[in-house]
């Protein structure tokens, strides 16, 4: 494992403030039986995501070359995607996306912000919707993340998970991490954004994600490095918390 300094540490791009949880949102993400689905199409349908950032996160950008490795037209998957404009930018450099979100809302926004034309189709059994591009470059699946599955786009060359494990309830990990590894191909470059922070302060979303948590979910399968680390604090002041780091990890299957 790779112990970065504290002067590796810089801000991750532009981000708004968090707001303050309202009691609702205290109740439902406490419990453990809250509809999590529902919560994210939510926040999505009133605007509230301040998650999302309008450039290209500063450690993809950073470590692409690590993170393509030269490959040309490689299959990137984007878990929890929303409007990730680094969908977009993957895409231009001429690579294949495919990201899985709950909330029909951010694919709307994603196709019409980034200019592009696009089709909408009804996946088989009433599962969701299929979103994409008419390049056929991006394609976006509105469903249930835990239905996807490689019968849907093959395996993927990288995965770019960048607030997906630390956006779902601690309780669903490992139906989560069983989800993407059955998605890795031999060759596949995964990246993780996890949140680290005092969990007895704030208890998420996004929730604390320590190493001991990914090696627990993929050491069995994949080598674990962390690679950067941003500092998130000035972000969430107003929700108690003085530390808050962003910390990349970069898994390779073993």
């Amino acid at each position: 494992m790779n112990n970065l300094g504290a002067d590796t540490l810089k801000s991750p791009g532009k981000f708004n403030k968090e707001p303050n949880m309202t009691e609702s949102e205290k109740k439902t993400t406490s419990d453990g039986e809250f509809d999590e689905h529902g919560y994210w199409i939510n926040r999505w349908t009133t605007k509230n995501i301040p998650f999302h950032q309008e450039e290209m996160h500063v450690s993809l950008e950073k470590h692409l070359d690590k993170f393509i490795d030269g490959r040309n037209g490689i299959k990137i998957f984007f878990p929890f995607c929303g409007k990730c404009v680094d969908m977009k930018k993957l895409a231009d450099k001429g690579h294949n996306i495919v990201g899985v979100d709950v909330a029909e809302q951010a694919f709307q926004e994603f196709f019409t912000d980034q200019n592009l034309e696009y089709t909408v189709e009804e996946l088989k059994d009433n599962t969701g919707k299929l979103f994409a591009s008419k390049d056929g470059k991006i394609k976006l699946y509105c469903m249930n993340m835990f239905k996807f599955s490689k019968d849907f786009e093959g395996q993927f060359n990288a995965i770019w998970d960048r607030g997906a494990l630390e956006a779902i309830s601690p309780k669903t990990r490992i139906r989560y991490s069983q989800v993407i590894k059955e998605l890795l191909s031999p060759d596949c470059h995964y990246m993780i954004a996890a949140m680290q922070y005092d969990p007895s302060i704030f208890q998420g979303p996004p929730h604390n994600v320590t190493e001991e948590d990914i090696q627990n979910l993929y050491g069995d399968m994949c080598s674990i490095e962390e690679i950067d680390k941003n500092d998130n604090s000035p972000r969430f002041k107003e929700r108690g918390l003085e530390e808050i780091f962003e910390v990349i990890y970069f898994l390779k299957i073993k």
